[in-house]
């Protein structure tokens, strides 16, 4: 192996020792570039900044006449790649000294605020901002403010946010808020502060009519999908402007984990047809009293049929629809009662049943039993609203 080559893997490789020692035996250090993962004519001093190398960096711009305004194949020059690493004190160097402009943008006019955006450099970033006063709602060429770029990291979402009081719904060229960006990644921090928190609408649309749904189902993120799912605010069901289903998004992509869960929420509405019978549908947080009210319903029915239940709620798989009886009533007349879990991980199968019944000829009465004493109470009862309020307006369109 050439002695360049050596020293390149020295840097490449972080191994800073070897690269100290290599680095005086090399002839010309600033002709030295590779590729670096999937970027061209990486130079040395990219590396160094990249690294967090102070002295490596100094070294190779004043003694070995590296240029700081040199540009990678992404058209990244050394404090872009300072910025990515978090390393505050290179950065200063670069920007004091050198006189590197903090503006600066590569090929997708990501500036350095971006690029530390992106990686997660949270001390890089509030150095930017404190020190410097970057703009974080700054756009690069798609619209991308620097809080879309943290989408993956729940510590700078909070800082931008709460500090910076950034906008959670402020909106790039394809119409996306952070909350799209955010359903790609694992886990679900992002996606569970931001709409518990912040108060963001899961069922936000891009300009493809993607809801974040469609966009974790896009990206196989199952986590986030079966966390969307339980906020009961979401509609699993709802079609893009291409009039495409998040399970038929799973299907193209492959997505085994999604798909599996999505062909159980298709499953329970298609083995749950429409009856012409009145659906009474009883709803609520669980230990209400809602199987008690169905037992004093059914005690005093004339017939009944048990179409379809599950006994022990605790281990019942999700996308089941709970306790059903076709009853034949002195008092209600012909009903279809169905008695439903309460437990949030069910809501997804409710809203695929409850859509469902909606969409036929028959009326639909929904009781909601909400255990007042309960502290969650109130919050299962706006959730249960949302679901309800949701199916019952598709239907009526």
């Amino acid at each position: 192996m050439l002695l360049e080559d050596k020293c390149w893997a020295a840097f490449e490789k972080r191994d800073y020792h070897k690269a100290v020692r290599l680095l005086p035996l090399v002839k010309k250090p600033n002709k030295i570039k590779r590729r670096y993962l999937i970027w061209e004519n990486t130079s040395l001093l990219h590396l160094s900044s990249r690294n967090g190398w102070l002295d490596v960096t100094k070294d190779l711009i004043t003694k070995y006449h590296c240029d700081p305004q040199e540009r990678d194949g992404d058209g990244r020059v050394c404090l872009h790649m300072a910025a990515l690493g978090n390393h505050v004190d290179v950065m200063r160097y670069l920007i004091d000294e050198c006189y590197c402009d903090l503006m600066d943008t590569d090929c997708i006019v990501d500036t350095v605020l971006h690029k530390a955006a992106k990686n997660g450099s949270l001390d890089a970033i509030k150095y930017l901002i404190n020190h410097h006063h970057c703009d974080p709602m700054a756009a690069n060429n798609r619209g991308e403010t620097v809080l879309h770029c943290a989408a993956e990291h729940i510590d700078i979402v909070k800082y931008l946010i709460n500090e910076c009081h950034c906008d959670p719904t402020a909106t790039d060229l394809s119409n996306t808020i952070i909350l799209h960006a955010a359903a790609r990644w694992k886990p679900p921090d992002v996606i569970k502060y931001l709409i518990n928190e912040c108060n963001c609408d899961p069922m936000t649309v891009d300009n493809e009519g993607q809801t974040p749904v469609h966009i974790a189902t896009d990206w196989g993120n199952s986590v986030v999908f079966e966390y969307l799912l339980s906020t009961g605010k979401c509609d699993p069901l709802a079609k893009s402007n291409k009039g495409r289903t998040a399970l038929q998004l799973a299907k193209e992509s492959d997505h085994n984990d999604t798909l599996s869960g999505l062909k159980k929420f298709g499953g329970i509405k298609s083995s749950h047809p429409i009856d012409s019978y009145v659906n009474v549908l009883l709803v609520g947080n669980s230990g209400a009293g809602k199987t008690t009210l169905s037992h004093v319903i059914n005690d005093t029915a004339t017939g009944s049929i048990v179409l379809g239940s599950f006994r022990n709620v605790g281990g019942v798989v999700p996308c089941t629809a709970g306790i059903i009886y076709k009853l034949q009533h002195r008092t209600l007349g012909n009903i279809i009662l169905h008695d439903f879990a309460g437990h949030s991980k069910y809501y997804s199968s409710h809203s695929a049943v409850i859509e469902n019944l909606l969409q036929g000829s028959g009326a639909c009465v929904f009781l909601i039993v909400v255990n007042i004493l309960e502290k969650k109470a109130v919050k299962q009862l706006h959730q249960w609203l949302t679901v309800v309020r949701n199916e019952a307006h598709k239907a009526l369109n």
